[in-house]
Formats: C-alpha cells, structure tokens, sequence
C-alpha cells in the first residue's frame, strides 16, 4: 500500500478450492474477467462500509507509523520507498518492508486496473509493529486511489487510500459475514476495480463487484493531484514487519498456513480493459522470498502477471 511509493481466506485453507463458489480452472474465484469492463455500476457506496470519523479512528494511525518508520516528512510521502529495501537496522529487531506480486508500467492513456482478490478471516496479527497489505492494488496513470487489503492487530478490511488529497486512508469496509456474503460470494475473494471516471479533474473511483446484484458498489472517489507523482502501479502482496532475534519476521507466524493471491489482474488504458502482459506489466517491486524473512514462505507467479500466489 504505501509501496514506494503503499489485506482474508476462508477457513484456513486459502483461496479458491476447485469446489468454491464461482471458481475457475485453476481453482480462483472468476469473476473479474466478466465484471471489469462492465458498466453495471449501482450508484450505491459499499454495503457495510464505515463512516469516515470510524475510518480516522480505526486505520489514521498506520500514517504516522509508517512516515515515522520511514523517514517520510511533511505529507510523508517521500520516506514510502522503495519497496523491498530495510528501512532501519536496530539490533535485535530489523524493519522490513518486501513486496510481491505484478507492477504495472507507467502508460499514456492508462485509467483503471481490476483484479480479484482474495481474503481471510483467520489471518491474526500479533505485534503492533506489523501492518500487512494483501493485496493492494494502485491502477497507473496518476490516480488519487488505491485498493487496499488490511490487516493489522485489530482491523481486517478493504480499504481505500486517497493519494490527492488527505493522503491517508480514507474509506473502509469491515470483511465480516455481509462482507463474505456480498461481496465475495462464499468464493473467498472479491473483485475490484480502479478507475478514472473523468479526465479533466482527475477523478477516480474504487468499486467491489456485488455479487448480488450484479454491479458495482463505490467503496470511494476522490479527484485532485496525485500526491505521490509517480503515474506507474502495482498489485501486490506488501508487509510491514520486524524480525526477531530468532531471524524470521513476526509475519511469518501471523500468515503460516495462509494462501494470498490476485488473479485476472487487468489493466485499462484509453477505456479498454486488457489482461496484465509484459506490454503493460513487469515484475519491477517483486523482492527476493528472503526479503520476507519466513522460510516457510513460497511465491508464484502463476500465469505472467495476470495471477501470483503467495503461500505462508
């Protein structure tokens, strides 16, 4: 999420079994190849979503951490990188901040990225110094939104981040009952989408695909000047962690046994939707699996980059 600028599975198996609801081939909920491109939209925000004081309240904290963590000032926003690299060395604890997954190449005309994503109602974090985005997703081409998938030591949710103007977290839905129901179908994944919705002011908007209904719930819009300046993106599983004296980050323990991943990751440039391919995408954030400091981690890309899988 605050990728150089930045997240649950059913049970506790992961996402997508052959036998969950609306999965495809390989096993992944699939409903983003039908939903992305559609127009279907509901005119209604997210069901569940919190009121904004609940949103402060419950994820304002995370900015502060993170731009005292790293080194960020004023807005914060230039201490947010780069991924992949250890931000501070204080023996016995080393912070780290890896990430993996698609990045998405900085193009004229691009205007929206989609992808389903998957969640978990066990993922428990332990230590009030790791914060996990998985997936977070940021379409290229300057937007003020990203997608984010939170985990902290008392907050699960999706929630969106507002690049232009309050650079913060600034909208959020608990993934609870309603959540699972709603929006991910009993699959154990939801489908989102970014996208800019009018040029000249440089509006974009972040919706979740109802399964219910059959269109698109607005979670948030903002519109403004990207704060960040970078106009590329990404969809990746990032982390926030410290390591112990016993050389494996406190992370390790909080996703053992947990499968995250993002698949039918697309990219929208000029109005039309095509999959994630290296014309577009790259593998610019991934970090080394000992970035992560968990031996018991594995990644995949699954099917270049339209679909990557983390593992414990």
């Amino acid at each position: 999420m605050f990728a150089a600028s930045a997240a649950l599975v059913l049970g506790g198996a992961g996402l997508g079994t052959a036998a969950a609801a609306g999965a495809g081939e390989d096993g992944v909920a699939a409903p983003a190849a039908a939903a992305c491109n559609s127009a279907a939209v509901s005119g209604r925000t997210v069901s569940g979503a919190l009121p904004a004081a609940q949103v402060r309240e419950e994820l304002g904290g995370l900015t502060a951490q993170h731009r005292a963590q790293y080194g960020g000032s004023g807005s914060g926003i230039a201490g947010k990188g780069p991924l992949g690299v250890r931000a501070t060395a204080v023996k016995p604890l080393l912070d780290i901040h890896p990430a993996q997954g698609t990045s998405f190449k900085s193009l004229s005309g691009a205007d929206g990225s989609c992808a389903t994503q998957s969640v978990s109602t066990t993922l428990t974090v332990h230590d009030s110094g790791t914060t996990i985005y998985t997936p977070t997703m940021y379409p290229p081409g300057g937007s003020c939104v990203e997608l984010v998938t939170v985990y902290t030591r008392s907050v699960r949710s999706v929630s969106a981040w507002d690049w232009c103007r309050s650079v913060n977290f600034a909208a959020s839905v608990p993934i609870d009952s309603n959540f699972l129901t709603t929006y991910t179908g009993g699959s154990g994944a939801y489908t989102g989408r970014v996208i800019r919705t009018n040029a000249a002011n440089n509006t974009w908007s972040a919706a979740l695909w109802n399964y219910s209904t059959g269109r698109w719930d607005t979670l948030f819009t903002q519109s403004g000047t990207n704060q960040s300046g970078r106009t590329d993106g990404w969809d990746i599983e990032e982390l926030y962690s410290t390591v112990g004296s016993n050389g494996q980050a406190s992370s390790c323990t909080d996703m053992a046994g947990l499968t995250f991943e993002s698949s039918g990751i697309s990219v929208r440039v000029n109005g039309t939707w095509s999959a994630a391919t290296s014309a577009n995408s790259d593998t610019h954030y991934d970090s080394g699996a000992g970035a992560f400091y968990c031996p018991t981690r594995s990644y995949q890309m699954v099917t270049p980059y339209t679909h990557w899988k983390a593992v414990g």
